[in-house]
C-alpha cells in the first residue's frame, strides 16, 4: 500500500474533512477492511495566507514545497494540497516537488467539462476570485465563467475568513450566500457554481441553490481516492 501526503491546516477544518472522507471512501471503494496510509503536514495558516495576499509568490512556493518535502520524507508517494488558494503557484512547484502532485483546480474543472456545463459562477477567498485561478483554467477548457461584483466579493470574502475557515457556519451568512449566488445565477445565466473554497461546502450544499454545485473539495478527494487505489 502507497502512502498518501496532504498538506493541511489551510484551513484546519477542510483539513479534517479531507481525512476523514478520504479514508471512508477508500475503504467503500476498495471493499476491504484496510485503511489508507495518510500523513498530514499542517501548515501555518496565518504565515501561508498573509505571503499570498502579499503575492509572494516565490515564498509562497517555497513553503509549499517544503510542507511537501517534510510529506516525501514521511513516506508519502504523492501528495495533494488541501486548500484551493495556494494552487495559485502550482506552475512553480508541480516540476519541482519531490512526489507527484493532484491538483484540486484541474480535477475541478475537468468534472465541469465532463458534467456539461457551460457558464460557471465562481465562488471563492477574495483572493482566489481576484486572481482568475479558475478563471483562467476555465478559459483553457473553453467555458465561460462570471465572478460577483466587487462589493459581494467583499461580503463573501468577509464570510469565509475569518469564521468559515475555522468551521464556525453562521446562520445568517449561509442565508447571504445563497442570495448572492442566486442574484448572479440569474443574472448571468449561470448553469453551475463552483465552491473554490475548501471551507465553502461547510455551508452551500448541493440542492441549496438552483444549479449544480461544484464542490471542488469533493471532486478532488475522489480524484485523491482514484489515486490511491491506482497507486495499490
Amino acid at each position: 500500500m502507497k502512502k498518501l501526503g496532504i498538506v493541511g491546516g489551510l484551513g484546519p477544518a477542510s483539513t479534517i474533512g479531507y481525512y476523514r472522507e478520504i479514508v471512508e471512501r477508500y475503504r467503500k471503494e476498495n471493499g476491504s477492511d484496510q485503511y489508507p496510509e495518510i500523513v498530514i503536514d499542517s501548515m501555518n495558516m496565518g504565515e501561508l495566507v498573509g505571503t499570498i495576499e502579499r503575492e509572494d509568490y516565490d515564498r509562497v512556493a517555497s513553503l509549499l514545497l517544503a510542507s511537501i518535502t517534510n510529506l516525501r520524507n514521511a513516506g508519502a508517494s504523492f501528495a495533494a494540497i488541501a486548500s484551493n488558494s495556494p494552487h495559485i503557484v502550482w506552475d512553480m512547484i508541480k516540476d519541482r516537488s519531490p512526489v507527484p502532485l493532484v491538483s484540486i483546480v484541474d480535477a475541478a474543472c475537468d468534472q465541469i467539462v465532463k458534467e456539461g456545463c457551460k457558464r460557471v459562477l465562481i465562488f471563492a477567498t477574495k483572493f482566489t476570485m481576484k486572481n482568475g485561478l479558475y478563471g483562467k483554467a476555465l478559459t483553457q477548457r473553453g467555458l465561460d465563467w462570471v465572478l460577483p461584483c466587487e462589493e459581494d466579493i467583499e461580503i463573501l470574502g468577509d464570510i469565509i475568513y475569518p469564521n468559515l475557515e475555522n468551521g464556525i457556519v453562521i446562520p445568517e451568512d449561509r442565508k447571504r450566500m445563497i442570495f448572492i449566488a442566486e442574484k448572479y445565477i440569474a443574472r448571468y445565466r449561470a448553469d453551475a457554481l463552483l465552491l473554490g473554497c475548501t471551507e465553502i461546502p461547510l455551508m452551500i450544499k448541493p440542492g441549496d441553490v438552483s444549479v449544480p454545485v461544484i464542490d471542488t473539495t469533493e471532486i478532488h478527494i475522489q480524484k485523491i481516492c482514484e489515486e490511491l487505489l491506482l497507486r495499490d
